[in-house]
């Protein structure tokens, strides 16, 4: 006879096992969807401890279910029942990175870089809420067949590594991936998120951890003692792991510096075939996804089918100053003042004194039927890249950005400018509200925008489609700019963002222009 927990959801069958516990396929009956329910075990133990690590679990684990990132695993409930807590997970079709190890060996430098900026990308949007993770590794590291990579077991690995105790009084886990300082019985910190994942960046391009050796003992006594093998496969990782895996947390290389060094190492070169994996569910997961190269000179962030193939590993070189360290195109940066493309991370995407090279306008191609009525002193002007058509204001140009899926109007009788974006993000979004409402959380944990302030986030129709308009004010260069970005969703899926900014001095008079953009736009 199936369990059910909570008088709610109803156990099917367990998909994983460890040394803390059971993860569980589930149905939630109440809102009729499928999930990964964490039974969480604590053996070895009194009962005034294994109350007192209990308590500690659902605390952690409601901390954890505050996160809001697509490469954060969702907790969608916590429950206790039995004396001991059920974790209630969003059930992610993955396989982890640790499988993937396993059964096909070491990844490409490329593929690595990916992953490794996308754990970073969620370390540090937790790391801004106070919420740490303790036990980075292969094994929580999901690699999903939607293209996502997902950090899972937050708040409940973190209480595995540090309060599961056997009845000797020992760690349970392996010690192959924990800082010298969590060995040496010092708190957890940011920085020891850190050490964690350059060791997991290690194994993801040697096949094993800097300090595996034959006993548990003899890995702890390396971690505590040794210096880390010099990776041999890393290449440009070699510099990022190394620093990671500094034995002082005051030496560690800092988030920012290390999410510098991943964009440049999956920039440097395309991404060549990589592992692919079967489907499989959990909180331990499965995907079915590997890397494929876009000939695309400006390939999008889709996890594109093919059919009798698995989906993609990661993101062509082309993009990864979106893919790696955010969540998709998002149309907040300055790019169309000629500076670097921003992505939704504090990851810079150029060196502070680079400046991309904007390529030649685009020429504006004869009025097609597809646009909207042409106002008088306008002209119509077709994307074949973007697959939209839009009139623009005449002698205005169109630049097609050289790296991001996104070109940008601008012309004389404004300073403001429009950027029209189709890039499609890491993750499925359907709800363009919620989409916009999670970015804006992660853009204010980071305080990325000096001066925002929200006028409002409205869910609206557009093109007889669902959209949501995401209005606010920041200050850039001393001057307050006031925004709009409309984002939706084709019926096909694909995703655009129309982004109108203008100095706010000027929005009441510049406002005509968005509007008459916003009625003349239509993808074909």
């Amino acid at each position: 006879m199936e369990r059910q927990v909570g008088n709610r959801y109803r156990l099917i069958e367990p998909l994983g096992e460890g040394g803390m516990g059971v993860v569980w396929r589930a149905y939630d009956e109440l809102l009729d969807r499928t999930v990964a329910v964490k039974e969480v075990r604590y053996t070895g133990v009194g009962d005034a401890k294994r109350a007192e690590l209990n308590q500690r679990t659902i605390r952690e684990a409601r901390a954890a279910g505050r996160l809001d990132h697509p490469s954060v695993i969702v907790i969608h409930d916590v429950v206790e029942e039995d004396g001991r807590p059920w974790i209630v997970m969003q059930l992610v079709r993955s396989r982890s990175l640790a499988e993937v190890l396993r059964e096909q060996g070491p990844l490409t430098v490329g593929q690595a870089a990916v992953i490794g900026g996308r754990v970073l990308d969620a370390l540090r949007a937790a790391h801004a809420t106070g919420v740490l993770h303790r036990d980075v590794k292969p094994e929580n590291v999901l690699l999903a067949d939607d293209g996502r990579v997902v950090l899972t077991d937050f708040g409940i690995a973190s209480l595995e590594a540090e309060a599961g105790l056997t009845a000797t009084g020992g760690l349970v886990g392996t010690p192959a991936y924990m800082p010298p300082e969590r060995l040496n019985g010092e708190p957890a910190r940011p920085e020891s998120d850190l050490w964690s994942l350059g060791a997991t960046l290690y194994a993801a391009v040697e096949g094993e951890p800097p300090f595996k050796r034959d006993s548990w003992a003899a890995t702890v006594a390396a971690v505590l003692r040794d210096e880390p093998r010099p990776p041999a496969r890393a290449g440009a990782l070699e510099p990022v792991i190394m620093g990671l895996l500094h034995r002082s947390p005051a030496g560690r290389m800092s988030a920012d510096e290390a999410a510098r060094l991943l964009y440049e190492a999956a920039a440097a070169r395309p991404v060549p075939g990589g592992p692919q994996a079967r489907s499989h569910a959990g909180g331990g997961g499965t995907p079915a996804w590997q890397t494929t190269a876009d000939s695309a000179p400006h390939p999008t962030l889709s996890a594109r089918a093919r059919r009798g193939k698995a989906l993609w590993i990661g993101v062509p070189a082309a993009v990864a100053a979106v893919a790696v360290l955010g969540t998709g195109g998002v149309l907040l940066s300055d790019h169309w003042r000629g500076g670097a493309p921003a992505t939704t991370s504090p990851a810079p995407t150029a060196k502070p004194t680079e400046r991309p090279t904007v390529t030649p306008p685009v020429k504006t191609a004869d009025p097609t039927p597809t646009v909207g009525a042409v106002p008088a002193g306008w002209q119509a002007y077709t994307s074949a890249a973007g697959h939209f058509s839009i009139a623009m204001p005449e002698q205005w140009r169109a630049t097609k950005h050289p790296t991001r899926d996104s070109i940008s109007f601008k012309g004389p009788g404004t300073s403001g400018a429009l950027i029209v974006e189709w890039t499609v993000p890491e993750f499925a979004w359907k709800d363009p509200a919620r989409q916009w409402m999670a970015l804006e959380k992660e853009i204010r944990a980071r305080g990325e925008f000096a001066g925002y302030s929200r006028i409002g986030i409205v869910r609206t129709r557009y093109l007889g489609l669902q959209a949501a308009d995401w209005e606010f004010t920041r200050v850039r260069d001393g001057v307050l700019i006031h925004v709009i970005n409309r984002g939706f969703r084709t019926a096909d899926g694909r995703p655009y963002a129309l982004y109108w900014e203008a100095p706010a001095s000027r929005w009441a008079t510049d406002r005509r222009y968005f509007d008459t953009f916003a009625k003349t736009f239509r993808p074909e």
